[in-house]
């Protein structure tokens, strides 16, 4: 269960990450509009918010808010790495930048 909590974390941060237009340019090919974006971060909000409940059960009142604290650390700077340093998708030549 502790690995579902960083899982969730992980999957906020990546949401967060991805309603960037950079980021989703370059990871999804496509620039994200106003709607996906607000989406996005919503859903990653809903990640986050959805960890602590889980953290809170399986450590108890005490230990589970600092579960859930080293866990979202941890999974902003697993995503932030990820982001940052794995080359995205390749982009055709002949299309252009926008």
């Amino acid at each position: 269960m502790t690995i579902l909590v960083l899982l969730l974390c992980i999957l906020g941060f990546a949401l967060f990450g991805l309603a960037s237009e950079g980021h989703h340019q370059r990871w999804l090919g496509r620039f994200p509009t106003a709607r996906r974006k607000k989406r996005m971060r919503a859903a990653g909000w809903g990640a986050l918010v959805g960890a602590l409940p889980l953290a809170w059960a399986v450590a108890g009142g005490i230990v589970g808010p600092i579960l859930w604290t080293g866990a979202t650390m941890l999974g902003a700077a697993i995503v932030f790495l990820f982001l940052n340093l794995v080359p995205g998708r390749r982009q055709d030549p002949r299309r252009g930048h926008r």
